[in-house]
């Protein structure tokens, strides 16, 4: 059989005819005459002037059931005559009936000794139409239909677990669907992270730079809303895929890095200039750029995160941006503000043709379950792909889309939320076969559709104010109430803590944060979104202070202070007409020359007879 994708060579219908048994042909024929011949010579002529006759066609073309009519027309308007079992599955739900049903169970579904049905007759290989019928079908058979695509406004409200038969669990156990609406989120948890960053809090190891468990903690403590899963959804079973859920708090110091916000020094991560920077820019904007990078990263394989799955370090698989840029082309096609099933989204993507390769057929037999002979992926399996591509795009979906605020998401603990993996050996004890299998719908938000280029502006929601602080005039901050975690961060970063519950303004602590890359107005926009009563007109004239004396001094950039003999020369120096605003007098014999003058200076200098002292001397 010719695989798709594959160059095919075309052939007639006596070609294809030929290829086959007498065993093969004979039913066949029967279904066009009682009385077949016994040759094959003459078997094969009867079925090629009945699939060649333009009128024979037409009529075998109006007893095909259903789905078999929607196979040829899929086939006929394919270039090559095509039908790919894997596109049309997807598509309509179930493949072409090719044999009758019978009670005795053959030993394979191409067994000859079978009955065949009449879509045996233009697929005569199961694949391919042959060039000269499908030039007939041309003549008459209408396009397939578009592939149409199921939204909702809303998903459901629960949820049906699916544990196997054997299992001691309720096979009819419901559990509650979770949404999150991750866009708002999101723009409260990226300068959240930094913040944590900036306050050394935050390790990774040597190797893949991944955050340390103890990092991951803390970030969750800062993250608004949490992760998307509490430590008592996990299973207790270490050796259990839904073991560890942690998602955002093992994103975002990745995400981070990725966006060139942050990197590894020693074995924590430190801001870089952009990090700092980043503290002070719109939050959707630092989003949009962290969505950007993490599409060309190769920092992390989403799929390294699928933890059951062994031996990938020796399998070689397919360019990782290559991956993530074919589950975008699809995402785009998905409309934004509706609900999208994730079995609707694979089957999207597989239906029109648009997937990927994860791993070659060859290396797929590295990866394996506990056991590398017995649990080998290379052995077949009906959903082999929702094991390996599907995993890939939860991952990417759950873990990282959602988490930067494109996705808003909908789902549920992941064990037993699905069970496509259940005929693999070694997994009858398994919850799950991935941290992200509960996740079932999702929602492109505006957020998303912005950083997706499918809208050309996106407002962020004006921020929610809260009551958590009292502002007093003498420059204590007061908490109502235990603040959030990002809360104590930022106060913690600008003010000094004088009792658990009130910190006191400092203009030396504030402009300390200044001098490393912060800016008064995030403080002042702080206090007024969480102050009871506003913030008070003393303490709005001490920071406007802070905010004109922090912009009086600017960086000029690194220079050279240069001893001259006399004060004759310094003089003529600064006032050559050459030289003049280049070097400038600081005191009566020294002068100052900025660093991207001193190619110029140098050049006047010569001219003027003078010889460029050696640096030290």
């Amino acid at each position: 059989m010719t695989r798709a994708g594959q160059n095919h060579e075309a052939r007639t219908a006596e070609q294809e005819f030929n290829r086959l048994t007498i065993d093969g042909l004979r039913p066949l024929v029967a279904l066009l005459t009682p009385n077949p011949p016994k040759k094959k010579g003459e078997l094969v002529a009867v079925l090629t002037r009945a699939v060649t006759d333009p009128a024979r066609v037409r009529a075998l073309y109006d007893q095909l059931d259903r789905i078999t009519q929607l196979a040829v027309r899929e086939a006929t308007h394919d270039p090559n005559g095509h039908y790919s079992r894997t596109r049309f599955v997807a598509k309509y739900g179930r493949e072409v009936a090719w044999y009758e049903p019978t009670a005795e169970r053959k030993s394979s579904w191409y067994d000859p000794r079978r009955d065949p049905t009449h879509a045996v007759l233009f697929f005569p290989n199961y694949d391919y139409l042959p060039a000269d019928v499908r030039a007939i079908l041309l003549k008459f058979v209408p396009a397939p239909d578009p592939f149409q695509m199921r939204t909702c406004a809303e998903p459901p409200t629960e949820r049906t677990l699916l544990w196997p038969r054997w299992s001691e669990k309720s096979s009819n156990e419901t559990v509650p669907i979770r949404v999150r609406e991750t866009a708002r989120e999101a723009e409260a948890d990226l300068p959240a992270v930094l913040r944590l960053i900036d306050a050394g809090k935050v390790r990774v190891t040597d190797k893949k730079h991944v955050p340390t468990e103890a990092t991951r903690k803390a970030i969750t403590g800062v993250l608004a809303g949490g992760d998307f899963y509490t430590p008592g959804d996990a299973d207790k079973h270490d050796g259990d895929p839904a073991h560890d859920l942690t998602i955002k708090a093992f994103a975002w110091p990745m995400l981070v890095q990725t966006a060139g916000l942050a990197e590894k020094r020693g074995d924590a991560l430190k801001l870089t200039p952009a990090g700092r920077s980043a503290l002070n820019k719109p939050a959707a904007e630092l989003l949009d750029g962290v969505w950007a990078a993490w599409q060309k990263t190769h920092l992390i394989d989403e799929f390294a995160r699928i933890d059951v799955i062994k031996g990938q370090g020796r399998a070689d698989f397919t360019a990782v941006a290559t991956r993530r840029k074919a589950v975008l082309n699809v995402l785009k096609d998905c409309p934004p503000g509706e609900w999208v099933a994730v079995e609707d989204f694979w089957r999207l993507m597989r239906g029109t043709g648009r997937g990927f390769t994860l791993v070659g057929e060859r290396d797929s037999w590295e990866l394996y379950l506990f056991e590398q002979e017995y649990g080998s992926l290379g052995y077949e399996d009906a959903h082999a792909w929702e094991q390996l591509q599907g995993r890939f795009i939860l991952a990417f979906l759950f873990e990282i889309a959602a988490t930067i605020g494109v996705l808003d998401v909908a789902y549920i603990p992941p064990q037993g939320a699905r069970n496509d993996f259940r005929e693999r050996w070694g997994v009858d004890d398994l919850s799950c076969f991935s941290r992200y299998d509960g996740l079932l719908y999702f929602r492109i938000n505006p957020l998303g559709a912005w950083c997706l280029g499918l809208v050309e502006e996106y407002q962020p929601a004006a921020p929610q104010k809260t009551d958590a602080l009292r502002v007093l005039a003498n420059l204590d901050v007061v908490a109502t109430r235990p603040p959030a975690a990002a809360d104590r961060l930022v106060l913690e970063r600008f003010a000094e803590e004088t009792s658990p519950a009130v910190w006191k303004l400092s203009a030396a602590k504030i402009l300390g944060v200044v001098e490393q890359g912060g800016r008064v107005e995030e403080l002042r926009g702080f206090l007024s979104e969480r102050s009871v009563g506003g913030v008070p007109a003393a303490v709005e004239t001490f920071l406007s202070d802070l905010h004109h004396k922090a912009g009086q001094l600017k960086d000029g950039g690194p220079a050279r202070l240069i001893e001259c003999a006399t004060e004759h020369v310094a003089a003529e120096l600064a006032n050559d007409r050459q030289l003049k605003g280049k070097c400038v007098l600081a005191g009566d014999r020294l002068i100052v020359v900025r660093e991207v003058d001193l190619p110029a200076v140098r050049k006047s200098i010569r001219k003027l007879g003078f010889v460029w002292p050696l640096a030290g001397e």
